[in-house]
């Protein structure tokens, strides 16, 4: 027998209301940022099970990860002292799986299949292609298998064909969508054939089995007295068919935000949270507002924020506060991304060693829109020894694409390392240990026979021969581009001898920032749309490397120092994984975190929200991010921005980011 709870006791007024609604009629609880939603959700089943008579066994709770599962479950076992393995409980991937086991022989899936993870799966799909278009990878227009494995997901997860996802999500590949159709559908025959399953067969198949086999569909519709679903607003629109067809009787409870659906990349549509009322008529929504997490200022500046965003007036709510008055938001103007950086690194030395009491470094967060905006920081945070992490992400110089540029330009400085020549050249299709090797000791021979440079055997037919066909028309652009800056550097040094005069002089000169240009805008930068989802991003780091480059007056210098930090901020890494450390991370990795202190650094027009979402039409999802950020904030939020950033040959004046600058300067300080 549960343990009794005194709900009225244990909640606050919103929180008891959502909680005690019926279980037989649909509800959504807007949860705000802070507002205790695991919470409502667990004392939810907490009185299902303890006052509403319904069995452990006949609710099924519905996460996103597999910690926010077993935190649930374990939270529920503790209120009520009902074990965890009574409950129907786990991610959608996780229910979907349970659900094909028991059930699945209905539509042909036999209970011994096995799951492929997801490296498994793209090995699987590399080999379809492989097998029915030999010639694909070796067109380079065309995606690799990680990207294409991407596109088909999207297609699948969002129920839009390949031809509407690709317009949606992936505009700039040129492959004509029937060709990955076509290699879409052969991939699902193999894994038919071989009792493999995907994670997204996971719920494909599910909804396949509730659609086509009614029985099913009607006996588990009866089973689940309820159906709890955590994050609603995250829920693709396959999720949300499931969800539709599981409970048709009205038996939900969601719980979400509409101001935190941040993930339509990835296939969340915002929809399904908006328009439940039309999914289930008879349904109530309930608001869940005070938050027990920031202070009023920061909440006030918080609900600024969502003044601009239109989501209907059932979806509209302000967070209140149970804490105490205390600090504005701060703003602060740097000039540039530099002094951006120092001026935050000097704050969080204020607040770990001038305050009373001092934060801890572990109290602190640095979030920011993209990776790119935050190599200046990261090495400020090296320079002063401030320890700090990098939260689901790499540090900037570890990243591969800055990695491989990086090493071309190694390469042309220093041709005997084979190292830095086998880092990138295996970016190009078909190319992997050996063939480099290959490709690396004909050009040595190539050289030492023609009394040449290994840069300009490069070139040479005879190089080119051993080149894989598929990346035999990139290659010559590739030899090219190391020509240049090789000759650059050749150049570059005899400028301190006293033979420079000697030295042609048609090679251009080029400093550090040109080398980088050079390797960045070339067939490297092609290379990477048709590699990564989110080429875009990685092709604004390189305007960072561009920018650090500029700093140093010579080649040797920038390679030494980038090498170091490569170097140096790994052993870093493992000295500080554990320990009292700052957190650098994205807004999108922050979510679901909070921090005492928070600072939002590049809030700036074109930083966030981003050019590219602008551009796209995307606005109304970076409001919702900066929210998101905003609200991380437990006791001080602090917000920066560079006056000015700096791009490969130009600078950009910024201005202050529309989502703070046409907020009530009262509910804000300046410090500028």
């Amino acid at each position: 027998m549960p343990a009794f709870i005194d709900f009225k006791k244990e909640l606050n007024p919103d929180q008891y209301v959502a909680v005690t609604a019926p279980a037989d009629v649909p509800a959504l609880v807007l949860a705000g940022a802070g507002s205790g939603k695991t919470r409502t959700l667990t004392y939810r089943v907490a009185h299902f099970v303890g006052e509403c008579g319904i069995y452990p066994q006949e609710l099924l709770l519905l996460t996103f990860t597999n910690k926010a599962a077993n935190q649930m479950l374990e939270r529920v076992n503790a209120l009520t002292g009902v074990e965890t393995w009574k409950f129907w409980g786990g991610t959608f991937h996780s229910i979907g799986n349970k659900f094909l086991r028991k059930e699945g022989e209905a539509i042909g899936i036999k209970p011994d299949f096995t799951i492929a993870d997801a490296e498994d799966s793209e090995k699987l799909l590399k080999h379809c292609v492989e097998e029915i278009s030999p010639n694909f990878f070796k067109k380079k227009e065309n995606p690799r298998a990680a990207l294409l494995k991407e596109i088909i997901s999207y297609s699948r997860n969002t129920c839009m064909s390949i031809e509407d996802a690709m317009r949606d999500r992936f505009s700039w590949i040129e492959t004509p969508p029937e060709d990955i159709e076509k290699i879409a559908r052969a991939y699902e025959n193999r894994r038919r054939e071989g009792l493999i399953c995907d994670f997204d067969d996971l719920l494909e198949l599910w909804h396949r089995l509730l659609l086509e086999v009614p029985s099913v569909c009607e006996r588990y519709g009866a089973r689940f007295k309820n159906v709890l679903v955590d994050e609603y607003q995250d829920t693709n629109t396959l999720q949300c068919k499931i969800l539709d067809l599981l409970c048709k009787s009205g038996r939900i409870s969601a719980v979400g935000d509409d101001a935190q659906c941040i993930y339509s990349w990835r296939g969340a549509n915002i929809e399904n949270i908006l328009r439940f009322k039309k999914r289930y008529p008879n349904g109530s929504i309930y608001k869940v507002g005070l938050n027990y997490r920031s202070t009023p200022q920061i909440l006030n500046f918080a609900n600024s924020i969502l003044e601009g965003f239109e989501a209907g007036e059932e979806f509209k709510k302000s967070l209140t506060a149970s804490r105490a008055d205390a600090h504005k938001p701060v703003i602060i103007r740097a000039m540039d991304s530099q002094s951006q950086a120092r001026l935050v690194a000097d704050y969080i030395e204020e607040l770990t060693c001038g305050a009373h009491p001092p934060y801890k470094l572990s109290d602190i967060a640095i979030l920011y829109r993209a990776h790119f905006q935050a190599m200046d920081m990261q090495l400020q945070m090296q320079y002063r020894n401030i320890p700090f992490a990098i939260t689901s992400g790499l540090k900037f110089f570890e990243q591969a694409h800055i990695k491989d540029a990086v090493s071309q330009i190694k390469f042309a400085a220093n041709p005997r390392d084979f190292v830095s020549f086998a880092r990138f050249v295996k970016f190009l299709p078909k190319i992997g240990d050996k063939t480099a090797q290959k490709i690396y000791e004909k050009a040595v021979s190539v050289a030492e026979k023609s009394k040449i440079s290994i840069i300009e055997a490069m070139a040479a037919k005879e190089v080119l021969a051993k080149v894989p066909e598929a990346a035999r028309s990139i290659f010559p652009s590739v030899a090219a581009g190391l020509l240049d800056v090789s000759l650059a550097v050749r150049k570059s040094r005899a400028q301190n001898l006293p033979a420079a005069d000697l030295f042609e002089k048609s090679v251009p000169a080029m400093k550090p920032k040109d080398m980088v240009r050079t390797v960045c805008d070339s067939w490297y930068s092609d290379c990477m749309k048709n590699a990564y989802e989110d080429w875009q991003d990685r092709v604004k780091d390189f305007d960072s490397l561009y920018e650090y480059a500029s700093r140093f007056p010579d080649i040797d210098m920038f390679l030494a120092s980038a090498s170091l930090e490569i170097s140096e901020g790994a052993g870093r890494d493992e000295k500080q994984a554990f320990g009292d450390r700052a957190s650098l991370m994205t807004v999108h990795q922050a979510k679901g975190l909070e921090f005492p202190v928070v600072f939002i650094i590049g809030a700036a027009e074109g930083m966030f929200p981003l050019e590219r979402c602008i551009e796209e039409g995307d606005v109304e999802e970076e409001r919702r991010l900066f929210y998101v950020a905003s609200t991380r904030a437990k006791d001080l939020l602090v917000i920066t921005y560079p006056r000015v950033t700096f791009g490969k040959g130009h600078s950009d004046l910024r201005e202050p980011s529309r989502f703070w600058h046409d907020i009530d300067s009262d509910l804000y300080e300046r410090n500028y």
